[in-house]
């Protein structure tokens, strides 16, 4: 069944795609930098750009999130993120980038070209559905001490903050600093049983 055409009455765009790409203007600046600090890899020098005291292996290096990270990017401006660029650079890089295009937005979509800047909406919506600005409770597979039902993961709400690990099921909250000793007798227990 073919759906019935659509009027473009913003330019080039229907009313969805012109509020779609409006949002992914608003959102882009902060996934990219999201995707830059969190996914990707570690600046190999610091803000003041001295190299780190502590010599510690690279963060691992997320394949997916640099190429949606690119691919974002792209859209907005046809070119590659340099890699000497660090997360806060690139979001203040990308944050100018979309408030230009957006104060200009009724002359871009009057254009043929706003369908090179259209991606944008698909892969920010990609970036933020895989790695989302926040994190979100899961389930664990640590089970509880106390009744041996599933634990639930609750993240930090605030930098600095412990992570909880509670039962859903009798509501025990397993204190932090035992959560590595649970984790491992849990473990020790699972390989017996195999």
């Amino acid at each position: 069944m073919q759906s019935e055409p659509v009027e473009a009455n913003h330019g080039y765009l229907c009313s969805n795609c012109y509020t779609n790409l409006r949002t992914a203007l608003q959102r882009a600046p902060e996934a990219l930098q999201h995707l830059r600090e969190v996914y990707v890899l570690r600046a190999p020098l610091d803000l003041e750009g001295t190299k780190p005291q502590k010599k510690e292996p690279p963060a691992p290096f997320n394949l997916d999130a640099w190429q949606i990270a690119e691919d974002m990017w792209q859209s907005l401006t046809g070119e590659y993120i340099p890699v000497s660029w660090n997360h806060q650079v690139l979001y203040g890089h990308a944050f100018d980038k979309c408030q230009e295009i957006h104060q200009h937005l009724n002359d871009v979509v009057n254009r043929k070209e706003v369908i090179y800047l259209m991606p944008l909406v698909k892969h920010t919506r990609t970036a933020l559905y895989r790695y989302p600005l926040q994190e979100q409770p899961r389930a664990t597979l640590l089970p509880c001490p106390q009744c041996s039902q599933r634990t639930i993961y609750q993240p930090p709400v605030e930098f600095g903050d412990s992570l909880e690990v509670s039962c859903h099921n009798c509501s025990f909250t397993i204190p932090p600093e035992k959560i590595e000793f649970y984790a491992n007798m849990a473990e020790r227990e699972r390989d017996a049983n195999l």
